[in-house]
């Protein structure tokens, strides 16, 4: 069945065909004592339908994130000099691995990667852009959403000299 959905920018082009488009919005979740993280049904849904089911968890700039899609490996391609692209992948592999979607559609994250950001026990925001899944817990999140308000009116004004009223 063709997928009949409207681009996310709400015009009138619809996706490609095949084309997936992830969930948007954020998802309050708990991670348990356990490490473990029930993913939301859309994500579920989603993940479903992609090709690729690898997901590798790790950390970057202070956040958990769980690359899906193949993200992460198309963010190592873009890394031409292979020092470098080691060194990162030796980095990310020391708190991180590859997670499974266990039958209750739960994921179980690293120890090593929620000792280090304090994630057991917590409820967190996920957010999924880019194939991209980022897990913020309540003070990243905070800090965060500081930060984007704190540009709010000089974006709006960028985006109506672009011609986007939102």
């Amino acid at each position: 069945m063709e997928d009949q959905r409207h681009s996310p920018a709400g015009g009138s082009a619809p996706l490609a065909p095949g084309r997936l488009r992830a969930p948007l919005g954020f998802y309050p979740c708990k991670v348990d004592s356990a490490g473990r993280l029930k993913l939301p049904a859309k994500y579920q849904e989603y993940l479903d339908r992609l090709p690729d089911k690898y997901l590798f968890v790790t950390e970057s700039r202070g956040l958990a994130r769980i690359y899906t899609n193949g993200s992460w490996e198309r963010r190592l391609a873009r890394i031409e000099d292979p020092q470098l692209r080691w060194r990162e992948t030796f980095r990310a592999e020391l708190v991180g691995c590859d997670v499974d979607v266990d039958p209750q559609g739960r994921i179980t994250l690293p120890q090593q990667l929620r000792k280090e950001l304090g994630l057991e026990d917590k409820t967190v925001q996920l957010r999924f852009y880019e194939d991209v899944i980022t897990i913020y817990p309540p003070d990243k999140f905070e800090e965060e959403l500081r930060r984007v308000n704190s540009h709010r009116e000089s974006d709006a004004e960028r985006l109506a000299a672009l011609g986007i009223d939102f």
